[in-house]
């Protein structure tokens, strides 16, 4: 039997020897795949030719995403590709997930506020799944928006073309849009989506037995801050909203005659004027009067984009624990100056006030 002649010891050094201890056995050899991969990393983020600046980073269900002023992208390094790192030609990877980027409305209301509240100073305890459910509702809006687009581009287009009637038959050709009623349905059924991500987001504040939609969110912040007449106020007014939305996605999927979705294509006045395509909801309990299709989908998303931003403002600030009453600070959610913004269109952080009323304590 061989016998190792280093015994219990794994460090040979001589007693001469100069520079640090030279380890053999427990010593991790780096190979060159390693060495390419612990490397300082330099990436240049975005297409050819785009010229757009980062602004964010963000991590989304624990992936790294980074925002630029025109686009978000996803960034895989290759060690998440090839974690046991066998294969030396895995590049790091971007892939553009969203043509929205930080100069876009509906992604500073949404991803970035719930960014700048959902980080540190946040009263929840989840923050990563807020922050997901954030780019869910997001991605919703972003096909909203791209459907009211299209809409809008189609109008301008048709009102640009000149309609002249046929002499022999005195017909007119009306324009059409192709799956028009489906193009709305989706519309409506998406907006109904949108919105379960920001009652989920409700959820990880208020429970996750939360139940009612969004008038059981009425209820429960009533419950919790019944003094709170500006909160509550609000909680209604978007609870009024979203069952508007949930009754319209109701009719649009389960119709009946007096609950009903009516799409109208392109049609004709007495006034010889071509009308694009209208939507009208029939209820009883709410009512929707024609309206254009371009201007419904428009309202729709800039509504939810809204209630989004001000709804998260109100149930982060309003479930604080904050400082008693008898210290004159309080921390709280600010709506931001606009020239004090990183980017002006995230609106509000946290900060520590002075109390406009201090309690005298005794």
């Amino acid at each position: 039997m061989v016998t190792s002649l280093l015994g219990d010891h794994t460090n040979l050094r001589h007693d001469d020897a100069e520079g640090p201890v030279q380890t053999i056995g427990t010593q991790y050899m780096k190979r060159p795949i390693d060495k390419i991969r612990e490397s300082a990393l330099s990436m240049e983020i975005g297409e050819p030719g785009e010229r757009s600046t980062i602004t964010e980073f963000v991590k989304i269900a624990d992936k790294l995403h980074i925002v630029t002023g025109s686009a978000i992208y996803r960034v895989m390094l290759a060690d998440e590709i090839d974690p046991e790192r066998t294969n030396p030609a895995v590049p790091n990877s971007q892939q553009k997930v969203l043509h929205y980027g930080s100069e876009s409305p509906l992604v500073c209301k949404t991803l970035l506020t719930a960014k700048q509240l959902f980080g540190e100073g946040s009263p929840l305890a989840d923050k990563s799944d807020a922050i997901r459910l954030s780019f869910e509702c997001l991605r919703d809006l972003v096909a909203l928006a791209d459907s009211a687009q299209a809409f809008s581009e189609e109008e301008t287009s048709v009102r640009s073309r000149s309609f002249e009637t046929r002499d022999q038959h005195r017909s007119l050709i009306l324009p059409s849009t192709p799956n028009l009623a489906a193009s709305c349905k989706e519309f409506i059924l998406k907006s109904d989506h949108s919105l379960q991500s920001l009652f989920g987001i409700a959820k990880l504040f208020y429970g996750a037995n939360l139940k009612g939609w969004f008038e059981g969110l009425h209820s429960e912040i009533c419950r919790h801050h019944g003094k709170d007449t500006q909160y509550c106020e609000l909680s209604r007014e978007v609870a009024v909203f979203c069952k508007s939305i949930r009754t319209t996605r109701n009719c649009i999927e389960h119709p009946k005659k007096n609950e009903r979705v009516d799409v109208v294509d392109y049609s004709l006045t007495p006034r010889n004027e071509v009308i694009p395509p209208q939507i009208s909801v029939t209820h009883p309990s709410f009512n929707q009067q024609a309206i254009l299709v371009s201007d419904y989908m428009r309202q729709v998303t800039d509504h939810i984009s809204d209630i989004f931003e001000i709804l998260v403002a109100f149930m982060c600030s309003r479930n604080l624990r904050n400082l008693p009453e008898s210290i004159p600070f309080l921390y709280d959610v600010v709506e931001m100056p606009e020239n004090t913004r990183a980017n002006k269109l995230v609106r509000f952080r946290y900060e520590i006030l002075l109390r406009t009323s201090p309690a005298q304590g005794g």
